[in-house]
């Protein structure tokens, strides 16, 4: 029998052949001349090398950083590029408009992957990141298209804004834990997403971050995670669920805006605030519990929440925004606690299975139309001594015949009663 070394580098069959040539156990073959040693030598290092429609190659000698004029010249007929490592970044621009180009090997001695570096590859399909790269620049890989999923290793510290905006066909992204942040607009567009993994070590997810990924299913944010952006999930349709990490503190304007699939979402104790329209048209959300930890809910923050049933407000909120619950039509039972000192204008606005509200005596001020077409809303339960200032169109378009609860000896409520269609006040 034969016995073949095969060294993958020269260097390693330099330091075995430094060893005197060790061999192995040679008694089972036919004679000594069978024992062979073949040095593979690795190919010379190379800048970078373009393959074009015509099957010719292109070498480009050079090291360092790859620039948009030394590919520029190629830009129509690349198919294919290999980038060797010698190349220590990718400048910005280097591949624009490589609308042809399919495939993209990037060598291990790349750091930095420039703004625009692969801005409109149309047709690129497969691109590795080695975990050498440490940052992707601004719009990146924006509007490739063909682009069918991406692998950020942990490497990779920052993403910039848009870098992978209108990747439409990409249906799955695993973010490194490398990763602090999410940038603003990044995944924007991409409409095929149905899965993403956010890494360990994001902190934050920037404004319009995933807006329009429509296919995107679930998510579930990390413990490391302390804001969610601006309108960061807005439009994404088929999402069902969405898990929030324990780090969240705020969640920004829109943020889940027409999220119309949301069904369940759990707001954890470290969320102090919630913004406008942040649940704005989330169809499907059935319940919903605001922790004692949030200040403040949003103006529009749950409007158009139609399938909404129960909500419960935590102890920490001091105001309702103006068309808070605005359309939350299934709403049979809310909870507001007597922190709460201002009910804003239509917050109640159209929740026509209501059929009762208590308003802590803490509450002093309801706006136009707070409770305006709460068609179904027979009860009013108000604490407070001195009536809560409203306006002459506070109760507008409620049922005849309801009752309201006041205080024993409270004052101001004639005013209210004037607006109640027909409604009995019962001291108690």
């Amino acid at each position: 029998m034969k016995y073949v070394k095969e060294f993958a580098t020269h260097a390693d069959y330099t330091a075995y052949v430094a060893t005197d040539y060790p061999k192995p156990n040679v008694s089972l073959c036919v004679a000594e001349g069978d024992v062979h040693y073949n040095p593979t030598p690795p190919p010379p290092p190379f800048f970078c090398k373009l393959t074009l429609r015509t099957g010719e190659v292109v070498e480009i000698e050079g090291s360092g950083e790859l620039t948009r004029a030394m590919i520029s010249g190629y830009s129509t007929t690349c198919v294919s590029a290999e980038i060797g490592e010698l190349c220590t970044s990718i400048g910005n621009w280097a591949f624009y408009g490589c609308s042809a180009m399919t495939t993209c090997t990037i060598g291990s001695g790349v750091t930095s992957i420039g703004e625009y570096a692969f801005n409109g590859c149309r047709s690129l399909t497969s691109i590795t990141i080695p975990n050498t790269v440490t940052s992707i620049g601004n719009n990146a890989f924006v509007y490739c298209s063909s682009l069918p999923s991406i692998t950020i290793p942990d490497s990779v510290t920052s993403i910039g804004n848009y870098a992978f905006s209108g990747c439409s066909a990409m249906t799955t992204c695993t973010i490194g834990s490398g990763v602090t942040s999410i940038a603003d607009y990044t995944f924007q567009n991409c409409s095929a997403m149905t899965t993403c993994t956010i890494g360990s070590g994001v902190t934050s997810i920037g404004d319009s971050a995933f807006t329009n990924c429509y296919s995107l299913t679930s998510i579930t944010i990390p413990d490391s995670v302390t804001s969610i952006g601006s309108n960061a999930f807005q439009n994404c349709s088929a999402m069902t669920t969405c898990t929030l990490g324990s780090g969240v503190t705020s969640i920004g304007n829109r943020a889940f805006h027409s999220c119309s699939s949301l069904t369940s979402i759990t707001i954890p104790d470290s969320v102090t605030t919630i913004g406008d329209s942040t649940f704005f048209y989330c169809e499907s959300l059935s319940d919903i519990t605001i922790p004692d930890s949030v200040t403040s809910i949003g103006g529009s923050a749950f409007y158009g929440c139609s399938a909404m049933t129960t909500c419960t407000i935590g102890s920490g909120v001091t105001s309702i925004g103006d068309s808070a619950f605005i359309d939350c039509r299934s709403l049979r039972s809310i909870t507001i606690p007597n922190t709460v000192t201002s009910i804003g204008n239509s917050a109640f606005y159209y929740c026509t299975s209501l059929p009762s509200i208590t308003i802590p005596d803490s509450v002093t001020s309801i706006g136009n139309n707070a409770f305006t077409n709460c068609s179904n809303l027979s009860a009013i339960t108000s604490l407070a001594t001195t009536a809560p200032t409203i306006t002459n169109s506070t109760f507008q378009i409620v049922r005849t015949g309801g009752t309201l609860y006041v205080p024993i000896g409270s004052s101001g409520y004639d005013v209210w009663i004037t607006q109640l269609n027909n409604w009995t006040k019962v001291e108690q």
